[in-house]
C-alpha cells in the first residue's frame, strides 16, 4: 500500500467509523481490541488492525465552553498486545494550514497542538499514567497522584510517532504494559481519559467531563473496557553511563588569585537500574550518578535570614518521588513543613548509591522507600603553591588528587520511609520517617570548644530522625478537603549544644514536635475556601533531611475565592480572593511575628491573555532571627504593596509576561517613606517550529530599613540597607529533530547593598527592640557588598535510540575579582579578571530492557 493510498484509507475509514462497529451506549466507555499482528509505529493508523479497532468520538469540551461539543472531530482508538498497549488519534481540523507543530525537548513541549492519554490501571481512581505528543512529534509523560497531585518529571521509556494527514493529523502511541500497575484479572477495566488541545484557540476536549470547577481529576474519567488475558511480567532496565570531563579551575581557592588555571581531566561510570519485580514492586537504583547536563541554580538575592527553597533538578530525585510528597497546603505553595528534601543529598558531596522501591501491597496499600549514601573523599592535605596532580583511581572516578573536594566531606546515609493506606473512598491515611545518619565521631565538649578551624567532622555532622502521621479526607469529587500532618523530631550528631538563628538553644537528642491542618472548599464555584494552621514547637528540626524555614512558631491562614473558571461576562476565566496570615512564636512569649492581608484577581483576557492584581500590607512585626542566636525580638519595617502579574497569550510567536512589585516602607521614626520593587519581565520568541528564545530581565530595589550588621561592644548595631540587584536570563533551543536538541543557559546577575547610617538599639523593659529606640551610632565597618556572576549552560542532547542518550555540555562559572573600593552601581563589575572555571564533559548512556 502506497503513502498516499494509507494515509487516504485512514481518513475515510475515520469518516465512516461511527457507521462501524458500534459506539458506546454512555459515550464514556471505551473498547479495547486485543490485536496479534505486529504495528508498525508510523504515526499512520494503516494496518488491518486499526480497521477492526472500535472507535471513539464522543468528546466533550472542557475550555472554553465546559461540556460542550468540540469544534473539531476526535477519533481515538485503542489496541493491546500481551506486551503493549496502542493508542492511536485522528485528529480532523477544518483548518490544517493553522496547526501548532512546533518543536520541543523531551517532556517539554512548547505551547502546540497535542493528543494525551491518562491511564488509571489500578482503576482506583487515585491515580494515573499519562502519555502525550505533540503535532510535531515531541513526546511528554507524569503522572497523578491523590486525584489531582501532578508530578510532569516522572519518566518513562516509550514511544509514539505523528503523521500530517489531508484534513488534519494522526498519532500513534505505543505503551509498553510493564511500565503499568495492573492486576491478573482474565478481564479488566480502567479508568481511562483521552484528550486533545487545539493551540490557536486553546480548545481542550477530553473523551469525558473532568470539570474545571471541580478539583478531583482521576475519580471523574470514563473507563476503558475488553481487556482480557493481562499479565504482568517482570522486567528489568539497565542504563549503564560513562562521563568524560575537563576542568580548567583556578589553582588557588583565595578569589584574589586566579590564575593560574590548572586542566583537570576526570572520568566517571556509573549505573541506572530499574526492575519491575511485579506489577505491584518496582525498584529504582542508581550506582554513582553523574548530574553533569543539569543547569546551575539561578542566582537571586536574598535579604532574608530563612533558608531560600529551590527545585530539584536531578533526574534521580524528579522521577519517581510522587509518594514523598508532603501534604497539600493551603493556597498552593511550598510546604513549610517537609520531612524530606531531596537536595540535602549530594549536592557537595558524591553520592555512592541510591535506591527507590515502591510496593503496592494491596491496590489501597502503598509503601514507598528511599535509601542514599554519600561518600566522604576528600583531596589530601597538600600546599595549594605545589597541587598534587598525581592521578588517583578511587571508587568509580579517576582524575587528579588536586581536584577533589578540599572542604571536609562528611560520609551520612538518607533513610526515607513512607507508606499511605486509602481505607475507603475520597480517605487516606498514612505515615513517613527521614532519617540522616551521619557517620563519624562524637563530638564532646572539649572538641567544640577548638577553634572552628580545629574541630573534628563530628562538630558539624548533623544528622536527625524524624516521623509524621498523615492525612487527607476528601468528599465526592475532592471539592471538601481535609488534611494534615502530626510531626516530631530528633537530633542527632553535631555539637553537644547549639544555638539556633532565634537564640533556642539546641542539644544533641533534643526532640521537637509540629502540626499542620488545612481544611476547605477546594473545588466547586463560584465560592472556595481554605483555612490552615502550623505549629512548630522551638526544638523542631527537620532540616537534616528535610526543610524547615522557621521554627518556634504557631501560623494562621485563611483564604476565600470566588471563581468562575468557565467565564465570567467577557473573561474566559475569573478569579477574586482576599487572603490573610498571621505568626506567632511559640516559646510562650506570643511575640507576634508576621500579619499580611491581601485582595486580588485573577483573569483570562479575550485572546487568552492573562492578567492579575493584588493589594495589600505585609507587617513582619518582630523578628526574633535577625539578631542571630540571641531571640531578641527586633521590630522590622512593614509596607504596603501592589503586584502586577500579565502574561500574553504564549501560543502566539512572540510573547511577553511581567511579574512586578511596587513597594512602599513607610519609617515609623519620620514622615518620608521608600519606594522599591521587584519586577521580572519575560520575552519569548518562536520565529519558526525548531527555534525558541526566552530572555528574563529582573531588577529589585529593596529598601529594608535598619538591619542587623554587627553584635557590638554595648549593644547590637544596625545600618539601614537599600539592595538592588539586576539579573539577566537567557534561554535558547534549537531542535533538530525531538530526539536531537540543542541547549543554551546564560544568567549575568549582579547585587549591590548600600548602608546610608547606622544605629544601636538597646532591648527595652519587654526585652524588644524597637526601632523607634534605635539612635544613630559612629560604625567603623563597612558591610557595604557588590558581587557579579556570570553562569553558562550548553546542553547538546541526542536520544540516539530509545532510552539511550550522548550529551555533550560546556558550563562557565565566572565571578567577580574582589578589590576595593566597591562599586557603586549595579552593572557588572570586574567579571573578566576573577575566578572562572570552565567545564567541558562528554557523557554516554545505554538503555538495555529485558
Amino acid at each position: 500500500m502506497s503513502h498516499a493510498a494509507a494515509l487516504a484509507l485512514a481518513v475515510v475509514l475515520t469518516l465512516l467509523s461511527p457507521l462501524v462497529a458500534g459506539a458506546n451506549e454512555d459515550g464514556r466507555a471505551l473498547q479495547a481490541r486485543r490485536v496479534t499482528e505486529r504495528i508498525a509505529l508510523d504515526g499512520r493508523l494503516d494496518e488491518p488492525a486499526w480497521v477492526d479497532a472500535i472507535p471513539f468520538d464522543a468528546f466533550l469540551q472542557r475550555f472554553p465552553l465546559e461540556g460542550a461539543p468540540p469544534s473539531e472531530r476526535t477519533v481515538v482508538r485503542v489496541m493491546y498486545d500481551e506486551r503493549n498497549l496502542y493508542v492511536g488519534f485522528t485528529c480532523f481540523d477544518s483548518k490544517p494550514a493553522l496547526l501548532n507543530r512546533k518543536l520541543g525537548r523531551r517532556d517539554s513541549p512548547p505551547p502546540s497542538d497535542t493528543v494525551e492519554v491518562a491511564i488509571d490501571s489500578v482503576n482506583d481512581r487515585r491515580s494515573a499514567y499519562v502519555f502525550g505528543v505533540n503535532a510535531g512529534g515531541v513526546l511528554f509523560d507524569s503522572l497523578v497522584q491523590d486525584d489531582g497531585t501532578v508530578s510532569s518529571e516522572w519518566d518513562a521509556v516509550w514511544d509514539a510517532a505523528v503523521q500530517t494527514l489531508p484534513g488534519g493529523w494522526s498519532a500513534e502511541l505505543r505503551i509498553p504494559l510493564n511500565i503499568l500497575r495492573f492486576t491478573e484479572a482474565d478481564l479488566q477495566t480502567w479508568g481511562f481519559l483521552a484528550r486533545r488541545r487545539l493551540a490557536r484557540t486553546n480548545e481542550e476536549m477530553a473523551s469525558a467531563l473532568v470539570p474545571r470547577t471541580g478539583s478531583g481529576q482521576i475519580s471523574r474519567f470514563g473507563t476503558l473496557e475488553e481487556l482480557r488475558q493481562l499479565r504482568p511480567r517482570p522486567q528489568l532496565e539497565l542504563s549503564p553511563y560513562l562521563a568524560a570531563r575537563a576542568a580548567r579551575e583556578p589553582q588557588f581557592s583565595d578569589p584574589t588569585r586566579p590564575d593560574p588555571r590548572l586542566l583537570n581531566p576526570s572520568m566517571d561510570v556509573g549505573l541506572d537500574l530499574k526492575a519491575a519485580l511485579s506489577s505491584e514492586l518496582l525498584l529504582v537504583a542508581t550506582l554513582h550518578p553523574d548530574f553533569g547536563q543539569v543547569e546551575a541554580d539561578q542566582l537571586i538575592l536574598d535579604l532574608s535570614n530563612v533558608e531560600p527553597y529551590f527545585p530539584e533538578k536531578r533526574p534521580f530525585f524528579v522521577q519517581g518521588l510522587e509518594l514523598f510528597q508532603p501534604p497539600p497546603s493551603g493556597n498552593g505553595g511550598v510546604s513549610a513543613q517537609q520531612l524530606f528534601y531531596s537536595r540535602r543529598i549530594g549536592l557537595e558531596t558524591p553520592i555512592l548509591a541510591a535506591t527507590k522501591l515502591t510496593w503496592s501491597v494491596t491496590p489501597r496499600l502503598d509503601v514507598a522507600l528511599l535509601d542514599a549514601y554519600v561518600l566522604g573523599t576528600r583531596a589530601p592535605e597538600f600546599d595549594e603553591a605545589t597541587p598534587d596532580r598525581r592521578f588517583r583511581l578511587g571508587l568509580l572516578h579517576f582524575g587528579p588528587a588536586n581536584a577533589l573536594p578540599r572542604a571536609p566531606q562528611i560520609p551520612a546515609n538518607f533513610l526515607v520511609a513512607v507508606t499511605r493506606w486509602r481505607p475507603r473512598e475520597g480517605m487516606t491515611v498514612g505515615g513517613r520517617v527521614a532519617l540522616a545518619t551521619p557517620f563519624t565521631s562524637t563530638c564532646t565538649d572539649e572538641d567544640a570548644a577548638r577553634p572552628e578551624a580545629q574541630q573534628p567532622l563530628g562538630c558539624v555532622a548533623q544528622g536527625g530522625n524524624t516521623g509524621a502521621l498523615e492525612w487527607d479526607l476528601r468528599s465526592a469529587g475532592s471539592e471538601w478537603v481535609l488534611a494534615g500532618q502530626l510531626l516530631g523530631s530528633q537530633t542527632v550528631g553535631g555539637p553537644p549544644r547549639r544555638l539556633l538563628s532565634d537564640g533556642t538553644p539546641l542539644a544533641r537528642g533534643d526532640t521537637g514536635l509540629g502540626a499542620y491542618v488545612m481544611a476547605g472548599k477546594l473545588g466547586g464555584e463560584p465560592f472556595r475556601f481554605d483555612v490552615s494552621y502550623r505549629y512548630n514547637s522551638p526544638t523542631l528540626e527537620l532540616n537534616a533531611a528535610g526543610y524547615l524555614p522557621s521554627q518556634n512558631e504557631h501560623s494562621a491562614a485563611v483564604y476565600l475565592r470566588y471563581t468562575r473558571p468557565n467565564g465570567l461576562g467577557l473573561f474566559p476565566s475569573f478569579d477574586a480572593y482576599v487572603l490573610a496570615n498571621g505568626t506567632w512564636t511559640a516559646d510562650g512569649r506570643g511575640i507576634d511575628r508576621v500579619r499580611r492581608v491581601g485582595a486580588g484577581v485573577n483573569a483570562v483576557l479575550p485572546g487568552f491573555h492573562e492578567v492579575g492584581l493584588e493589594v495589600g500590607n505585609l507587617d513582619p512585626r518582630f523578628d526574633t532571627r535577625e539578631i542571630p542566636g540571641t531571640g531578641i525580638p527586633y521590630q522590622r519595617a512593614g509596607l504596603h504593596y501592589l503586584s502586577l502579574l500579565a502574561e500574553t497569550n504564549p501560543h502566539r510567536p512572540l510573547s511577553f509576561s511581567l511579574d512586578g512589585v511596587l513597594r512602599y516602607t513607610p519609617w515609623p521614626t519620620a514622615s518620608r517613606g521608600a519606594l522599591g520593587w521587584l519586577a521580572d519581565a519575560g520575552l519569548t520568541y518562536r520565529p519558526d517550529d525548531r527555534f525558541e528564545a526566552k530572555l528574563l530581565v529582573s531588577t529589585e530595589l529593596a529598601p529594608s530599613g535598619p538591619r542587623w550588621v554587627d553584635p557590638g561592644e554595648d549593644a547590637p548595631v544596625f545600618g539601614a540597607l537599600t539592595a538592588q540587584s539586576l539579573s539577566f536570563i537567557l534561554r535558547l533551543q534549537w531542535v533538530l529533530t525531538p530526539r536531537l536538541t540543542l541547549q543554551g543557559y546564560a544568567q549575568q546577575f549582579t547585587n549591590l547593598g548600600r548602608y546610608d547610617g547606622f544605629f544601636q538599639g538597646v532591648p527595652g523593659e519587654d526585652s524588644r527592640i524597637r526601632l523607634s529606640d534605635l539612635v544613630p551610632v559612629e560604625y567603623g565597618g563597612s558591610p557595604d557588598f557588590h558581587g557579579s556572576a556570570l553562569n553558562l549552560n550548553l546542553v547538546l542532547r541526542w536520544e540516539y535510540r530509545l532510552g539511550s542518550l550522548l550529551y555533550l555540555v560546556y558550563t562557565r562559572s565566572q565571578l567577580e575579582a574582589p578589590g576595593t573600593p566597591l562599586p557603586r552601581t549595579v552593572r557588572p563589575s570586574g567579571l573578566p579578571s576573577g575566578p572562572t572555571t570552565d567545564v567541558v564533559l562528554v557523557k554516554w548512556s545505554y538503555f538495555w530492557a529485558g
